[in-house]
């Protein structure tokens, strides 16, 4: 009998800290859900990105790195998105079909930051343009050397976390590789 209570409460005990997990807090932010995938279906990884933690969607297919914050009218504080490429190389972002200002940071394949930009919306497309024709028109915002990741948040976060070129940005290479498709 007090082998079995022990045990229970042994499990009590595991199961609450287990539940406790359920939420990370982060100095005055909003608790991080444990969901593992977003309202549009993409997984949701946790990221520290300078002294905050950010819960950003991966785009790693081809159809998610394409359609990437488009249409979007708001990018909640503590979220944003990392795109996965297949190989490292010059990567370079442009605003189609975006509402709002978006920070990008594009990140080498050893978390070195090689480009920040705050991407500002372009001019939808008009009436009677070509789909070509307004891709060409938009701004393209390239990073400066090869990378493998782009980190997409709310505009002026990565100004105000202090992250710039050369900046580290922590990620778990192996299982960002995963995610590609």
């Amino acid at each position: 009998m007090i082998m079995g209570f022990s045990i229970k409460w042994l499990l009590v005990a595991t199961l609450g800290l287990g539940a406790g997990g359920f939420l990370v807090f982060e100095g005055n932010q909003a608790p991080l859900s444990r969901a593992t995938t977003s309202a549009n279906g993409l997984p949701l990884e946790r990221v520290k990105i300078g002294d905050r933690t950010f819960e950003l969607e991966v785009a790693a297919t081809q159809a998610a790195v394409a359609r990437g914050l488009s249409r979007r009218a708001t990018i909640p504080d503590g979220t944003g998105m990392l795109f996965v490429f297949p190989e490292s190389r010059i990567l370079s972002f442009w605003m189609i079909d975006c509402l709002i200002d978006i920070d990008v940071a594009y990140v080498d394949r050893t978390g070195k930051v090689v480009g920040v930009y705050t991407m500002k919306p372009e001019a939808p497309q008009a009436a009677g343009e070509t789909r070509d024709a307004y891709t060409a028109r938009l701004k393209h915002y390239p990073s400066e050397d090869d990378a493998l990741y782009a980190i997409e948040l709310p505009a002026g976060t990565f100004a105000k976390l202090g992250i710039k070129s050369g900046s580290m940005i922590k990620l778990d290479f192996a299982k960002l590789r995963g995610y590609l498709r």
